[in-house]
C-alpha cells in the first residue's frame, strides 16, 4: 500500500476535528507570553539602577556644596585679609602723617632756635662792642657801691631802725619739690649749702640786711627747730636779746657772711619762737621781716596732739596734714597778736610744693599788721 493509501485509511478511521481549535490555543499562549514579556520589560517601581542614580546625584550635589562652602570660606578669608591690609595701610598712613608733622614741627623749632641764636649772637656782638668802647674810655671813676640786689625786691620798704630779720633755715628751704628735698637731704653738705632755693633765701635776707643804714638798730636770726643769732649760737628761751647797732666798718656784714656761708638747711620749722624772741626786744621792733617758704611744723612747747586737726588715736603719732599745719601756724600767730600788736610784719615767701594755703595765711598776717607779702619770681636773683 502506498503512502497516500495509508494516509487515506488513517484519515478515514479518525474523527474529524474542528478547524479553529489549535489556532485559538496558539493565540492564547502567545498573548500570555506577550503579557509576561511586557511585565518583565516595563518598570513598575524603584529599581537598583534608579537608587544608584539618586545616590550618585546626591554625592555629586554634596561635593558641589562642599566646594561652594570652601569657596565661601576662602572668600571670607580673603575679605578679612583685605580689611586687615586696609587697616594696616590706614595705620601706616597715619604714622607717616604724624612723622611728617613731627618733622615739620622739628624744622620750625630748629628755625626758631637758629633765629634765637642769631639774635643772641647779635646781642653778644653788641655787648662786645660796648665792652671794647668802655675799655677804650679807661677805668671808670669811683662811685658809691650799690647794695646787693637793690633793684630786685621792689615794693618792700625796710625801716631805717629797729628791724628784726628772721631767715627760715629748715630742711624745706633746700628745694620747692618734696622729692628733691628728700634727695638733697641725702646728698653731701656742699650740695645742700649751694641749693638754689637756699641761695635765693639768703640773697633776700642779705638784701634786707643791706637796706638798714649804718647806725640803725637791727637783729638777724636764722630759725628752724632752734633760733640762732649773728654769732651762730642757739638762743634758749630765757636768754636776753638786745638790739645790735649796725657798725660803719662793715663788721656786721662780715658776721652775717660768717653765719650764712657754712649754714645748710636742716630740721623742722618753729615759728612761735621768732615771735617770742621779737617780743623780748626793747624797744619793740618797728618792722619784722620773715623769709620763709611755708607753714611751720613745730608748735613750740605746745603738744602737737592738742591742736585742732592734729589729734590722732592714742598711741599713734600726729600727722602733719594741711589742717594741722594751719593750726600750728595760728597757734604761733596767737603769740604775735598778744605781744607784738602794732609791729609791722613783712613776709618774703618762697615756693614749696604741697603748701598752697601758706600764701593766704602769711598774706593775712602781713596785711593785718600793715606789711606786705612778696613772692620772688622763679630763678631770682639769678634770672
Amino acid at each position: 500500500m502506498s503512502r497516500r493509501g495509508r494516509a487515506a485509511a488513517i484519515a478515514g478511521r479518525r474523527p474529524a476535528m474542528p478547524g479553529f481549535g489549535l489556532s485559538f490555543l496558539d493565540v492564547l499562549c502567545c498573548g500570555l507570553g506577550s503579557a509576561v514579556l511586557l511585565l518583565l520589560i516595563v518598570k513598575h517601581g524603584p529599581t537598583d539602577a534608579a537608587a544608584e542614580d539618586r545616590a550618585y546625584l546626591a554625592a555629586q550635589t554634596g561635593g558641589v556644596q562642599e566646594r561652594v562652602a570652601d569657596a565661601e570660606q576662602r572668600r571670607d578669608g580673603l575679605r578679612r585679609q583685605v580689611l586687615a591690609s586696609q587697616q594696616a595701610l590706614a595705620t601706616r598712613s597715619a604714622s607717616l602723617d604724624a612723622a611728617a608733622g613731627r618733622q615739620r614741627t622739628g624744622a620750625a623749632r630748629q628755625a626758631a632756635l637758629l633765629a634765637q641764636l642769631q639774635a643772641e649772637r647779635s646781642i653778644l656782638q653788641a655787648s662786645a662792642a660796648e665792652l671794647r668802647a668802655l675799655q677804650a674810655q679807661g677805668p671808670p671813676q669811683p662811685g658809691p657801691t650799690p647794695r646787693s640786689h637793690e633793684q630786685q625786691l621792689t615794693g618792700l620798704n625796710i625801716e631805717p631802725d629797729l628791724v628784726a630779720i628772721f631767715l627760715d633755715s629748715s630742711a624745706s628751704m633746700l628745694h620747692r619739690s618734696l622729692v628733691e628735698i628728700i634727695r638733697l637731704r641725702a646728698s653731701n653738705e656742699r650740695l645742700q649749702r649751694h641749693a638754689q632755693k637756699w641761695a635765693r633765701a639768703k640773697g633776700a635776707a642779705q638784701w634786707a640786711f643791706d637796706q638798714v643804714p649804718q647806725g640803725g638798730r637791727l637783729q638777724f636770726f636764722a630759725y628752724s627747730s632752734a633760733l640762732r643769732g649773728l654769732d651762730g649760737k642757739p638762743l634758749a628761751g630765757g636768754d636776753a636779746i638786745s638790739w645790735r647797732t649796725k657798725a660803719k666798718d662793715g663788721t656786721d656784714a662780715q658776721a652775717l657772711q660768717k653765719l650764712l656761708a657754712p649754714m645748710r638747711p636742716a630740721g623742722a620749722t618753729d615759728l612761735k619762737q621768732i615771735f617770742a624772741a621779737a617780743a623780748k626786744l626793747a624797744p619793740r621792733p618797728k618792722q619784722m621781716l620773715i623769709v620763709t617758704d611755708g607753714f611751720p611744723t613745730l608748735p613750740g612747747s605746745t603738744r602737737l596732739g592738742r591742736l585742732r586737726g592734729c589729734k590722732t588715736p592714742r598711741g599713734t603719732t600726729a600727722i602733719l596734714s594741711p589742717n594741722c599745719r594751719l593750726s600750728v601756724f595760728l597757734d604761733a600767730v596767737a603769740v604775735a597778736d598778744k605781744h607784738l600788736d602794732g609791729v609791722r610784719m613783712d613776709v618774703i615767701l618762697l615756693p614749696l610744693e604741697g603748701d598752697a594755703n601758706a600764701a593766704r595765711g602769711y598774706w593775712l598776717l602781713s596785711a593785718l599788721s600793715g606789711g606786705r607779702l612778696l613772692s620772688p619770681a622763679r630763678g631770682w636773683p639769678y634770672g
